[in-house]
């Protein structure tokens, strides 16, 4: 029984391809989009100075619901830099990357850095807090069941995070899987944070 978990867990995080953004060129190039079965779609070019969700973009408005009652407005983060993780319980690969995604809030929180889950979960608040005292997780939790925040990142793979800097504008993006110690996210939050 626990090989088969494995062996769906492992075939769960194949499918989750990565994919990441880097800035834009000023002559924006066609960029693909990836779907949760892993093909790729042709997607417009997003423009550096628009709205939108490709690395360079300034941060679409976005609110929802804290797990705790409280309302998240990325808004209200200008000042801050977040990460935003796309996530749900019932997604192998998210389950993954929580113990890197806490490790990072608790070490950078000091210098304004916070990771923000988004749970795409429709069981409930109820269900969504148990997961979250299982796995100790401490960083803050929105619940988004209508999936407004996916349809922003116009994404259909979880999970699906972004860095947005202290002026709102993202500035690392990544389908799939966050792995320990990846070497371009840690350059892109220490770049947003500022030494």
């Amino acid at each position: 029984m626990k090989r088969r978990i494995l062996l769906l867990v492992v075939l769960a995080a194949a499918i989750a391809c990565h994919k990441r953004e880097t800035p834009a060129p000023k002559a924006p190039a066609q960029t693909r989009g990836v779907s949760s079965t892993g093909t790729e779609a042709p997607t417009p070019p997003t423009p550096a100075t628009s709205t939108g969700t490709a690395v360079g973009s300034a941060m679409p408005a976005f609110t929802a619901d804290l797990l705790d009652g409280k309302k998240f407005d990325v808004a209200a983060e200008k000042g801050n830099v977040v990460l935003l993780n796309l996530w749900a319980t019932w997604c192998g690969p998210c389950r993954f990357e929580i113990p890197e995604l806490e490790a990072m809030h608790n070490k950078l929180a000091p210098r304004g850095f916070k990771v923000v889950g988004v749970s795409l979960d429709e069981s409930g608040r109820d269900a969504v807090k148990e997961f979250v005292e299982q796995h100790k997780m401490t960083y803050p939790i929105a619940l988004d069941p209508e999936g407004k925040l996916a349809n922003i990142f116009q994404t259909t793979v979880i999970p699906t995070s972004v860095v947005i800097d202290r002026g709102g504008k993202i500035v690392w993006k990544h389908y799939g899987l966050i792995e320990a110690n990846d070497p371009e996210l840690a350059k892109a939050v220490e770049k947003a944070l500022g030494k």
